[in-house]
C-alpha cells in the first residue's frame, strides 16, 4: 500500500476497522497498518481476517491483530474491544465500516430483511462506540477528575455513512435509514466524547467498487458512474486515504461531528 501520509504516521496507535475481511475495511486497515498502526481486525471470518492479516503483514510495520466478532452481538463485541486492550494497552481509532445489504422494495421486504441490515450497520457502529468508551476513554476521564482528556493522544472514529443517505435508492429503505441513521449518532457521539478529546466523524462515499457492488451488474455499474461528476466509481483505496487523512489529527485535528461526502459529486451537500 502506497503512503498518502508521513511515514509512521500512526506509528504506536491502535484502531479498529470492523468489516476488515473485505472491500472498503480491507483497504482501510492496509493504510492504517502501512502507516505504522496496530490494526485490530474485526469481521466474522477467523480464516479470512488471517489471511488479511498475513498478506499486511509482508508490508506494514506491525502485524495485525485478528479479531474474529459478530459486530450485532453484544457480548462479542465487548469481548473484542476487551481483548484489543488486553493485546495492546491503548486504543486509539474506530473505524465502523461492516454492512450488508438485502435489497428489495418496501412491498417485498421481509421484516427480518430490515431487522439485519439495521443490526450491521447501525447497531455495530453503537456497540463498537459504547464499548470502546465504557473500557477505555471512559475511565481515563474518570480518573482524571471528570476533566478533558488534554493529553495529547490521538483519538477519533470514523463510521460509515452513504450517498444514499442523501439520495435514498429504490429497494434499500433499511440501508438507507441505517445510514441516515449513523450521521446523526455521529454527531451526537461527537459531543458526547468531546471531553475524551475524541475526534468522530463519518464518511458517505458514492459507489466504491467492492463486493456489494457486484450484484447491481456491469450496467448498474455504468449507470452509477454516469450519475457521478467524475464519471467513474470510486476504489477502496481512495476510501482508506480519506480515513487516514481524518483519523490524523495534524491535519484534522480540528474537525469533529461532521459527515464527508465522498460521492464523485454524485450529491452535493
Amino acid at each position: 500500500m502506497d503512503l498518502v501520509l508521513r511515514e509512521g504516521a500512526f506509528e504506536g496507535e491502535t484502531h479498529i476497522v470492523t468489516g476488515a475481511s473485505q472491500g472498503i475495511g480491507n483497504a482501510i486497515a492496509a493504510a492504517l497498518a502501512a502507516h505504522g498502526a496496530c490494526v485490530a481486525l474485526v469481521d466474522l471470518d477467523a480464516d479470512k481476517l488471517a489471511a488479511v492479516r498475513d498478506e499486511i503483514a509482508r508490508e506494514a510495520p506491525v502485524a495485525p491483530l485478528v479479531v474474529p466478532a459478530n459486530v450485532t452481538d453484544e457480548q462479542q463485541v465487548a469481548d473484542a474491544v476487551s481483548a484489543v486492550l488486553d493485546s495492546t494497552g491503548c486504543i486509539n481509532g474506530v473505524v465502523n465500516v461492516a454492512g450488508i445489504t438485502r435489497d428489495s422494495r418496501i412491498t417485498k421486504k421481509t421484516y427480518d430483511d430490515f431487522k439485519a441490515v439495521l443490526a450491521v450497520h447501525l447497531h455495530g457502529t453503537f456497540l463498537f462506540t459504547r464499548e470502546v468508551a465504557n473500557q477505555h476513554w471512559h475511565p481515563m476521564f474518570k480518573e482524571n477528575g471528570n476533566a478533558p482528556l488534554d493529553d495529547g493522544v490521538n483519538r477519533s472514529i470514523v463510521n460509515f455513512s452513504s450517498v444514499s443517505a442523501r439520495n435514498g435508492n429504490i429497494g434499500q429503505v433499511d440501508y438507507t435509514a441505517a445510514k441516515g441513521a449513523i450521521e446523526a449518532v455521529t454527531r451526537t457521539t461527537a459531543r458526547e466524547f468531546s471531553s475524551y478529546r475524541a475526534r468522530v466523524n463519518a464518511i458517505a462515499p458514492g459507489p466504491v467498487n467492492t463486493p456489494m457492488l457486484e450484484a447491481i451488474g456491469e450496467e448498474g455499474v455504468a449507470a452509477m458512474s454516469r450519475a457521478t461528476l467524475v464519471g467513474r466509481i470510486a476504489e477502496p483505496e481512495e476510501m482508506a486515504a480519506t480515513v487516514c487523512a481524518i483519523q490524523d489529527p495534524r491535519l484534522f485535528g480540528f474537525t469533529t461531528g461532521q459527515v464527508f461526502p465522498c460521492n464523485g459529486g454524485m450529491y452535493m451537500a
